[in-house]
């Protein structure tokens, strides 16, 4: 797309001279100064290299570029200051004047500057900055992105921040790496959709855990809350497929695993980090008191039963670690069916079955929701206001794809 020319570089002489009028030397008006110069300052900058690098092109034996008619070789110029073209130059947009070139073969004319700029025909942003502005409307809302930037001297608009995003997202797509480990979580959060009231959609996120520590991204999904997990794992079937097994942490939403029925070999493990987390909701359902003696009781039975040490290794020692753990999960259930407290009865003997999965295996049972802290990544940007339903999904990806998966523009 662009012209670059395997040399180590041209020297371009750029000499300017500005006639200032300053009322003191406070740096404050030094700045205001070099703001109010900026705009003209940046494009004559570009300007001058890119006639610079045309001349040189249009020196070389074989051009960098060739007419439709196929001639690579025979140009002459038409002219270094023609017809302006707007592009954004990061800081703001510039206009310029387009470098043209003639076909000495069918006298065809062609416009090079956006060939020198490394940008595609009728582009105005180029991908580099496009990504710039995306990753910055990601990390803060664009009305704060905006400000920052006229702090700095900056014209950039928030509806170009907002593009950014878009175009930036686009670019983005998540899936498992078949190099790290077989282990990973899926959970959901509620987003504050336009027109839907509360939190109207439901965001999917599946991670998967680093060799390294630490997790990245694998599938990313806005949709009903009822549906759409299939969706979420679409792109990583055919590596899910390559593993042995897969080691998958969810809250115990079922449709969860319908998405993955008869399609991969996975193993399921209920996150022991929500157990007590969720029995707090259904014992409210049930009615029972905040902090009173009974709600106490089945809360700290279940931080109990739910925390397991790490790195227990004897066969034995985890067999009956897991016998004394279920021993006490029967005590509470029956516990809450004499109290009447028939939702929270429900869902622990829901929960029951796959709770200790994973240490009963051999894995790593200890599960502490590192999806959840992924949730508050993204919660930090989404709660701000209501969005559209793409323009969450966007900001989300650009998001995540820079805290957990090595993004960087």
């Amino acid at each position: 797309m662009g012209i670059t020319p395997q040399i180590e570089g041209i020297t371009i002489d750029f000499d300017c001279q500005f006639k200032v009028h300053l009322k003191n030397s406070h740096i404050s008006t030094i700045l205001a100064a070099f703001a109010a110069l900026l705009p003209q300052l940046l494009r004559d900058f570009f300007q001058k290299v890119l006639v610079g690098f045309g001349e040189y092109a249009m020196a070389l034996k074989k051009k960098p570029f060739t007419c439709k008619c196929g001639n690579d070789a025979d140009f002459i110029w038409k002219t270094r200051h023609g017809k302006k073209t707007k592009i954004h130059g990061f800081y703001r947009w510039l206009e310029l004047q387009q470098l043209q070139v003639q076909c000495k073969r069918c006298g065809s004319k062609m416009y090079i500057t956006r060939k020198l700029l490394g940008m595609a025909p009728m582009k105005r942003i180029a991908p580099e900055i496009y990504r710039k502005l995306g990753l910055l409307g990601s990390l803060t809302t664009f009305r704060v992105a905006e400000k920052i930037g006229g702090m700095f001297g900056w014209a950039v608009d928030k509806m170009t921040i907002w593009s950014a995003v878009q175009k930036t997202a686009s670019e983005i797509d998540f899936k498992l790496d078949a190099n790290e480990l077989p282990h990973g979580e899926a959970d959901g959060t509620g987003i504050g959709i336009k027109g839907i009231a509360k939190r109207g959609k439901e965001l999917k996120v599946f991670i998967q855990y680093k060799q390294g520590g630490g997790v990245r991204i694998a599938g990313l999904d806005l949709g009903n809350y009822n549906g759409s997990w299939d969706k979420l794992f679409q792109n990583s079937i055919e590596v899910l497929k390559g593993f042995s097994q897969f080691l998958l942490l969810t809250d115990g939403d079922t449709a969860i695993l319908d998405a993955l029925k008869d399609k991969v070999k996975i193993i399921f493990q209920r996150c022991l980090w929500h157990i007590p987390h969720q029995a707090k909701y259904v014992l409210w359902q049930d009615k029972v008191k905040h902090k009173s003696a009974e709600w106490l009781y089945v809360i700290s039975e279940l931080m109990e039963i739910c925390a397991i040490r790490p790195f227990v290794d004897c066969q034995q020692t985890i067999e009956m670690m897991v016998e004394s753990k279920r021993k006490r999960l029967e005590e509470i259930i029956r516990y809450c069916r004499e109290n009447e407290y028939a939702r929270t009865v429900s869902y622990l003997e829901n929960a029951r079955p796959d709770m200790f999965t994973a240490l009963e295996k051999r894995l790593n049972g200890k599960t502490t929701s590192k999806v959840e802290r992924v949730m508050r990544t993204v919660n930090m940007r989404v709660n701000v206001s209501k969005w559209s339903k793409a323009g969450a999904l966007n900001v989300t990806k650009v998001r995540l794809a820079y805290y957990y998966n090595g993004f960087d523009a």
